[in-house]
């Protein structure tokens, strides 16, 4: 029984692991990088070509975040679980699909944009 239990909690546990892959710090690839920018377009209008703006001049410099707080932020938002500046609405409506890897390819992208310059 005991040995029953355990094969259960590994299977378990196993399954649990695919879910923080996105949190690793893997990378974007050339591909990857095309489709980040293709995305990132949706918030040039309000964070600047470069992220380098203060959306409509009360959030964050979302160029100096890292790509962990990235992640986080994004998917709160996506979620409806984050509304800082009253912004949660405008983008939940923004990135409601995008996938687990597009939030993690954007949030590449953005962390490393300032590199770009």
């Amino acid at each position: 029984m005991r040995l029953v239990l355990i094969f259960i909690s590994i299977f378990i546990l196993s399954g649990c692991e695919n879910k923080t892959k996105i949190l690793k710090d893997i990378p974007n690839t050339k591909v990857e990088n095309e489709i980040a920018k293709v995305i990132f377009q949706r918030c040039q209008r309000c964070h600047g070509l470069r992220a380098e703006i203060a959306a409509l001049t009360k959030s964050d410099i979302i160029a100096h975040y890292s790509k962990k707080d990235l992640i986080e932020a994004l998917t709160l938002y996506q979620k409806g679980k984050r509304d800082r500046h009253r912004f949660g609405f405008l983008m939940k409506g923004i990135i409601v699909d995008l996938s687990s890897d597009d939030i993690r390819i954007l949030a590449d992208y953005i962390s490393k944009i300032e590199e770009k310059n």
